[in-house]
């Protein structure tokens, strides 16, 4: 079976393309989100008590899947708050780790007193571990993956061009 060689158009078209989207969404998605946990590690942070502590279990492609649903209240100037996230990313995260999640049960009983850090600007936006987490940065650097991939891309051209254009000035030379 032979193999089909792209274009060097096609590929110079893809190589920007990565590139650009590699840009955009770094810029609009993954920077924004890892200054937000930056900043979330110097929010205020009020006292807290947990008023739930459960296991919310999935099926996922024929996996099990299983979340911690943690739940707090706490008081910002008067003004009661709750939330449900235990770092910023863990909002919608589930895994297949039941111990894990168990952990996560464990730190966080029901009636247990906590520190909860939220946004000043906006108080019912918290977190009971401020900081970035794996996800974070994973989230944060896998745009550049998608930029070096379209470099690569643009380079292979590169070489084309050059052997190309090395070809073509020994020939005039004869």
């Amino acid at each position: 079976m032979a193999t089909k060689k792209n274009s060097p158009i096609t590929t110079f078209i893809f190589g920007i393309v990565f590139i650009v989207g590699a840009w955009l969404t770094y810029t609009n998605f993954s920077k924004p989100m890892a200054e937000e946990a930056d900043a979330s590690k110097s929010w205020p942070t009020v006292p807290g008590v947990i008023t739930s502590s459960d296991i919310h279990q999935s099926e996922s492609d024929g996996t099990t899947m299983y979340s911690a649903e943690i739940s707090y209240d706490f008081n910002v100037e008067d003004k009661q708050f709750s939330g449900n996230r235990i770092t910023l990313n863990s909002g919608n995260s589930s895994t297949s780790s039941l111990r894990s999640v168990k952990k996560d049960l464990q730190k966080y009983p029901v009636d247990a007193a906590v520190t909860v850090h939220y946004d000043p600007e906006l108080p019912n936006n918290a977190v009971l571990e401020p900081g970035a987490d794996l996800l974070t940065y994973m989230i944060k650097y896998a745009p550049l993956l998608f930029g070096l991939l379209g470099v690569a891309m643009l380079w292979q051209i590169v070489k084309k061009v050059g052997l190309l254009a090395l070809a073509i000035f020994i020939g005039t030379r004869k």
